[in-house]
């Protein structure tokens, strides 16, 4: 039996026989082709399967002869989720599931091929966009009294107006005009890392109990309403952010941003959201109703618990 060179194989994986097959599909083993691959019995090779305790044949990779090289072809993240897309539902199990999901979705590759948008099911848009404008009407209305009130006491807080503006970037590089509760004192720079912790000076009283509660954040489904926001989806970021993304990085301008994501359930909502480009990348590979709706479950809980942004 031929031996891949060690310098491809992780520790993490257990080198297997391949399946011996007079006819084996290459794509199972190479996501990037669908031609079939004829195969003897006499052919060298091996199949690497890797696994671990949360994630058992995770990413497969084939290695054969090739010349006198090797091949390495590594699993698409799709294929890291069983072969089908991520629905979501671990995010509503226990906190063990839970842990397991984030360690399954830590471990997939972020520099994989994107699919464009228009790839996705056309009915998934029409639907998603309904319920964005139904969601973000019903609530404008039902909402009303607590937009007066919170209003009320930002103004009473701090001099300033009560909402907030700001220049972001949302799909396709397009900016917009960002609505918010204002939560920072009106001389704070308009254009700035956002804060981290909630003894930021930069951040009134009523400002840190509104962030706390992401209260801040519900003059947003005016733009959901507008169609420049969805009521899931990758954060936008500033103008000076996205002017230093990388290409991989620019991948997230590739869908609608949101109120939430992904990146807001997760163990990583404290560290800055550029930082954590897997949660939004993982989102857009897997885009479906229901790991939206697990995903809005999910920060509804966060809310009532009081554990949204600092």
């Amino acid at each position: 039996m031929m031996n891949c060179p060690e310098q491809l194989i992780p520790s993490t994986y257990a080198i297997l026989p391949k399946p011996r097959s007079s006819r084996l599909p290459s794509s199972a083993y190479n996501p990037d082709t669908s031609e079939q691959d004829e195969t003897s019995a006499s052919e060298p090779a091996l199949f690497l399967a890797w696994s671990s305790s949360h994630a058992a044949a995770d990413r497969r990779v084939h290695c054969e002869p090739h010349g006198a090289e090797m091949r390495l072809a590594t699993a698409s993240p799709v294929r890291a989720w069983g072969g089908r897309r991520d629905r979501g539902l671990w995010l509503l199990h226990e906190a063990f599931i839970r842990h397991e999901g984030w360690s399954r979705l830590n471990t997939e590759p972020i520099d994989f091929p994107e699919p464009h948008q228009s790839s996705l099911h056309p009915s998934y848009a029409v639907v998603k966009r309904a319920a964005d404008v139904a969601a973000s009407l019903a609530l404008l209305v039902l909402l009303l009294p607590v937009f007066a009130l919170v209003a009320a006491l930002v103004k009473l807080d701090s001099r300033g107006p009560a909402i907030f503006r700001q220049r972001r970037v949302g799909t396709n590089g397009k900016e917009f005009l960002l609505w918010k509760f204002r939560s920072m004192h009106v001389d704070a720079p308009k254009y700035a890392p956002s804060p981290t912790s909630d003894s930021d000076r930069r951040l009134t009283r009523i400002g840190r109990l509104i962030r706390r509660m992401s209260i801040d954040e519900l003059p947003q489904l005016i733009n959901v309403l507008k169609g420049e926001m969805s009521i899931v989806g990758p954060r936008p970021e500033m103008p000076f952010i996205v002017d230093r993304y990388t290409s991989l990085e620019r991948e997230r301008l590739a869908v609608k941003p949101g109120i939430t994501g992904l990146w807001q359930v997760s163990p990583a909502r404290a560290r800055p959201i550029h930082e954590n480009l897997r949660f939004d990348l993982h989102y857009i590979r897997h885009q479906n109703l229901v790991l939206d709706a697990a995903i809005l479950l999910r920060t509804i809980s966060a809310v009532i618990r009081g554990v949204g942004a600092v």
